[in-house]
């Protein structure tokens, strides 16, 4: 496992296309904080649904929703890294090494969950450390909503993760996860409106949407965290990344090499 573990994070630290997107999210964050500062009011659209920049608070809760712009960054870093090992047919090299796929999975399944929780921070740091409001901003809701993050972000690299291990081709991961992140917010609107015929349906469709990694983000984007809720939230997100990853598993071990 360690080997495997190791030579994963070799490749992370080497690849040119980590430091592109993290320099890319540097630029993201800092442009936004900038341009508000000088009373430019921005907004982002994505699908029709419009999303305006009023305040510093409202930057840093967009980081938080995923299919808004960093979970595009997110889906495409880890796709590329892990369809880059069916590109260049690298499995059989990690299967002599560790004789065992779990340790190939995990692998990937944890790098992917802390690249993503990184690609987070990274954000949320820059747009802290430019908005030049550090001491208004550090507040105990403010802490609930990074810690809330976190975990949401590693919960989305697990499922990431997931899809792109399956995927049998680095264009199509691509294709697969850019489309998970960008049409999550459509395929709720589709699944809440196909349910909404029945009480008892309605109730199941949004006990798991809330419980979704799009319901979370939503919910701490649009609400005040306290502790309990982001044990809450940290909690469901350990579920789905135990989910993802135990799905994952089943399916990799049946996969042909």
């Amino acid at each position: 496992m360690m080997n495997i573990w190791k030579s994963d994070l070799y490749r992370i630290g080497k690849s040119k296309l980590f430091y592109g997107v993290s320099a890319f999210t540097c630029l993201i964050a800092f442009s936004l904080i900038m341009l508000m500062r000088q009373d430019i009011r921005l907004g982002i659209s994505v699908f029709g649904n419009l999303t305006a920049f009023k305040g510093i608070d409202d930057i840093i809760r967009i980081g938080i929703t995923y299919q808004k712009g960093l979970g595009i960054l997110v889906a495409i870093l880890i796709s590329v890294f892990i369809g880059q090992e069916y590109q260049w047919q690298t499995w059989q090299q990690k299967w002599l090494t560790s004789k065992n796929r779990i340790y190939i999975y995990l692998s990937k399944a944890a790098l992917s969950s802390v690249v993503s929780a990184a690609i987070f921070l990274v954000f949320q740091i820059v747009a802290l450390l430019s908005s030049s409001q550090i001491q208004e901003m550090l507040t105990p809701e403010y802490a609930g909503m990074m810690v809330s993050g976190v975990f949401i972000y590693a919960a989305l690299g697990s499922v990431i993760c997931m899809l792109s291990m399956l995927v049998k081709s680095s264009t199509a991961s691509i294709i697969v996860c850019l489309g998970y992140v960008l049409v999550s917010e459509t395929l709720v609107s589709v699944i809440r409106n196909l349910s909404s015929f029945s009480d008892t349906g309605t109730r199941l469709v949004e006990w798991g949407v809330r419980h979704s990694i799009y319901g979370m983000a939503s919910i701490v984007s649009e609400t005040s965290i306290s502790a309990n809720h982001a044990i809450t939230i940290l909690v469901n997100s350990l579920v789905i990344m135990l989910l993802s990853t135990g799905i994952g598993l089943f399916l990799f071990q049946k996969y042909e090499l």
